[in-house]
């Protein structure tokens, strides 16, 4: 008789969204953004895990150069674990300190999440374009039960906030 042991890596799912229009910090600013002049954005991560506890699980994504943190951030208790490093303009969230995210989270239970502002100031070379808000975001974490290092991405975010229903693409150009 032998004994099998099978184990199943959990799933860690990060999700980023972006709007201008939303009731949390109420954003300002021209819409169509406008070269020189300062469009605020709220950007939402939610953080899901599926099946088995994860530790040490870090949120990344970086800033462009013209886009800046208002220092808005929501839940308020998440501003101890959220951190901007000036020179690489990374952000980093750290989910749950110390403890791992239960096997569940946004799923069976509430998700994780942090919403923060970002002021975008378009450049005079991205008139006629789209601009970056926020580069694809990173989660990354390690499954407590096989040991396994986790990793999900979602996409970057630009100014046609493919989330925000109230933006059109064309309000997304840069005048």
């Amino acid at each position: 008789k032998e004994e099998f042991e099978t184990k199943i890596n959990s799933r860690l799912v990060i999700l980023q969204r972006g709007y201008f229009q939303e009731e949390i910090f109420g954003n300002s600013g021209p819409i169509p953004p406008k070269v020189g002049k300062t469009t605020t954005y709220t950007i939402i991560w939610q953080a899901k895990n599926y099946y088995n506890d994860v530790k040490n699980v870090k949120v990344k994504a970086f800033l462009p150069p013209n886009v800046k943190l208002t220092g808005k951030i929501f839940p308020q208790e998440e501003a101890s674990r959220f951190s901007f490093d000036v020179q690489s303009r990374e952000i980093v969230w750290t989910i749950k300190d110390s403890q791992p995210l239960e096997a569940g989270a946004g799923v069976l239970s509430p998700a994780p999440n942090v919403a923060f502002q970002v002021a975008l100031t378009p450049t005079p070379n991205q008139k006629g374009k789209t601009a970056q808000i926020i580069s694809e975001v990173r989660i990354k974490g390690e499954d407590q039960w096989t040991e396994s290092i986790l990793e999900d991405t979602d996409h970057g975010i630009d100014t046609t906030l493919p989330d925000d229903k109230t933006v059109s693409l064309k309000q997304g150009i840069v005048e």
